[in-house]
């Protein structure tokens, strides 16, 4: 078999494997990979093992199983049109919303490898370096970075922006910041769609703080039971405390009206005695 049979083959099963794999589980995601290292990866399948499946896929196999399912298809359009650049689809039976905050844990800092444009400033700090004196101090010359050697050590004088965002890092300048452990990326997953139960789901909202969200919940839950118990609606969760403070209204109003009964002649006694004694004490005045 030649290379490109069993390149060609290689994909006739993954295709298989995703058109059978897609219907037998309740969610589905579909993960950014680009710059991701493989490291990073391999720990989150270790991780996540025997909760969720992750598997590299090509876009255009992906896409031809999506379109071999029997999903709608403005899903089968919504989720192709997020298959750009490298990515990896996570089959799992878990919530996504749970997935995802667990994936979004997998981060590591990471090189600017050379002829990379950089998403955010670099800045190489003042202090001590592991540089020793050499080809590497002569970049930091080249580069404008203000540096002294004292006693064979390396210092930078202040910190010096090197590369602003956006602008392409060069060999030069990528050795450089390798050699002096500067690390400015940060290597990690992003969130592209999510099928669960089959709904769509876009990236930008699987990405949610389960703590506030569930205080949020609560937060809601709780003025929902206060408005119900206020407003007397006889739900279910509501009917005891309503049931309660009528209990307590019907008390007051017994005792304010002198109206006898088990639960109201202590108290209106009491208030009996109470007005007795007030009254006592403006006679002796």
């Amino acid at each position: 078999m030649t290379l490109y049979q069993r390149r060609r083959e290689g994909k006739k099963q993954l295709l298989d494997y995703l058109v059978g794999e897609i219907p037998k589980h309740r969610g589905l995601m579909v993960i950014g990979i680009t710059g991701v290292e493989t490291s990073v990866v391999q720990s989150a399948r270790k991780a996540l093992k025997g909760k969720a499946t992750i598997r590299v896929v090509k876009n255009t196999v992906l896409s031809k199983a999506i379109d071999k399912t029997s999903l709608p298809e403005e899903v089968k359009s919504a989720l192709k049109t997020r298959l750009s650049a490298e990515n990896a689809v996570v089959f799992s039976d878990d919530s996504v919303f749970s997935l995802a905050a667990e994936l979004l844990r997998f981060k590591r800092n990471a090189y600017i490898k050379p002829n990379r444009s950089t998403p955010v400033d670099v800045i190489v700090p003042a202090g001590v370096t592991p540089l020793q004196p050499g080809p590497l101090t002569d970049s930091l010359t080249a580069l404008g970075i203000p540096f002294e050697v004292k006693k064979n050590l390396v210092y930078i004088k202040k910190d010096t922006l090197v590369v602003k965002k956006g602008e392409r890092v060069n060999a030069r300048i990528a050795e450089l910041l390798r050699a002096l452990d500067i690390a400015p990326l940060t290597s990690s997953f992003e969130l592209k769609l999510a099928l669960e139960d089959g709904l769509y789901i876009p990236g930008e909202k699987l990405n949610v703080d389960l703590s506030s969200f569930i205080r949020d919940l609560s937060s809601a839950h709780t003025s929902a039971l206060t408005l119900s118990v206020n407003l007397g609606i006889p739900v279910a969760e509501a009917m005891p405390l309503i049931v309660a403070q009528a209990a307590r209204n019907a008390l007051a109003l017994g005792v304010e009206a002198g109206y006898l009964s088990a639960e109201t002649l202590p108290l209106v006694l009491l208030r009996g005695i109470s007005a007795a004694k007030a009254l006592s004490e403006l006679v002796k005045v």
